[in-house]
């Protein structure tokens, strides 16, 4: 017989539940974060390897072979990237001239209008810089230390995502051996987290690269140069959900605003990636990758904030789809499913209202 427990008891557990999470998420990181970034590229690469063994290649093999192609696939697009970043970083003279007629039109439309002598706002200007200087040894401090811990993430990548893959079989009889009695629900739970993780990975491949296609197309009819580096860029941070569009769009803006002599043609920019947003927010990632980790818009920003605040930018690639998986796992034990639900997108609801109006 099940004993209810009052709610305030149950309450207080699901609060410090939560505050411990959050405590383990926020000082483990060091580890977490190559963990779940080893994780979701071991289950992308899970069904290429499947398939070399299907084909006469060891598992061994098999594993090292999509590795290797996945780095392939990678030192491509990076390479043709840098090209165009290559050719941008040429350009930077003629930027140096740009903005210092821009400073000097600038300077005489204050001057103009709010009466304030160069002088004066030379003198503003180096107040803003003296405190921009006192902070920025906290901020060169910041970003080594981030910069260290991404070359540490990515020298540690390849051997994690080899051993996830190499002994994923043993995890499995792991958890069966652990919790006796429940292995079919075991299997269905991990059966649906890698389908759900799969298939978000992939739709975020898919929607990256029509991203890039459209934003290429775009960018190429406004007559922007660099056409390839600014609309990749841009589709890549679209995986930020949200804010990714905007931040990825800015450096087009920007390039436009600098080389070019009418601001038809940033406006233009600007309304190429709003035209993308709307697809993207409306059609593209709906259809896509919407049916895959199925988490309504209000606590994907959530997860975003606190992912953002955790983790940084890692969090806030990562939580989103974590949201997902645990959704997937609430909705396999009963006694979680309102929480599931919780996190459920409009169709869950929708579906919820249809029983009740047929009862």
């Amino acid at each position: 017989m099940n004993k209810a427990y009052p709610f305030w008891l149950k309450g207080t557990t699901i609060l410090f539940g939560i505050t411990l999470v959050f405590v383990f998420l926020s000082y483990g990181k060091f580890i977490l974060m190559p963990l779940a970034f080893s994780a979701l590229i071991a289950m992308l690469l899970q069904p290429i390897s499947s398939w070399l063994q299907r084909h006469k290649f060891n598992r061994i093999m098999a594993i090292l072979t999509s590795m290797v192609l996945l780095t392939i696939v990678l030192g491509g697009i990076i390479s043709l990237l840098s090209l165009q970043l290559v050719q941008f970083a040429d350009r930077l003279p003629e930027a140096n001239q740009k903005i210092q007629a821009i400073s000097s039109d600038l300077i005489n439309f204050f001057e103009a209008q709010f009466n304030l002598s160069p002088n004066r706002q030379v003198e503003f200007l180096e107040r803003g810089l003296e405190t921009m200087v006192d902070k920025s040894g906290q901020y060169i401090s910041t970003v080594l230390g981030a910069t260290t811990s991404v070359f540490t993430t990515v020298s540690l990548l390849p051997f994690f995502v080899f051993f996830m893959m190499y002994y994923k079989k043993m995890y499995r009889t792991f958890l069966h051996k652990a919790v006796v009695g429940k292995n079919k629900e075991i299997d269905t739970v991990i059966d649906t987290i890698q389908s759900v993780t799969q298939n978000y990975i992939i739709g975020m491949m898919i929607v990256i690269t029509i991203l890039a296609i459209l934003n290429a197309i775009g960018l190429w009819i406004v007559g922007i140069k660099h056409t390839l580096f600014f609309a990749v860029f841009a589709a890549v941070l679209a995986v930020i959900p949200y804010i990714g569009i905007i931040i990825g769009s800015l450096p087009a803006i920007i390039f436009a605003l600098l080389f070019t002599e009418s601001l038809i043609t940033p406006l233009a920019v600007i309304g190429v990636f709003a035209a993308v947003q709307f697809l993207e927010g409306n059609f593209i990632t709906p259809n896509i990758v919407g049916s895959s980790v199925s988490v309504n818009p209000f606590m994907a920003l959530i997860a975003l904030i606190i992912g953002g605040n955790l983790w940084g930018i890692s969090g806030m690639i990562l939580f989103v789809p974590f949201l997902g998986i645990l959704k997937c796992v609430f909705n396999q034990v009963e006694a979680l499913k309102p929480y599931g639900y919780l996190l459920g997108d409009r169709h869950d609801y929708q579906a919820v209202l249809a029983d009740v109006e047929d009862s």
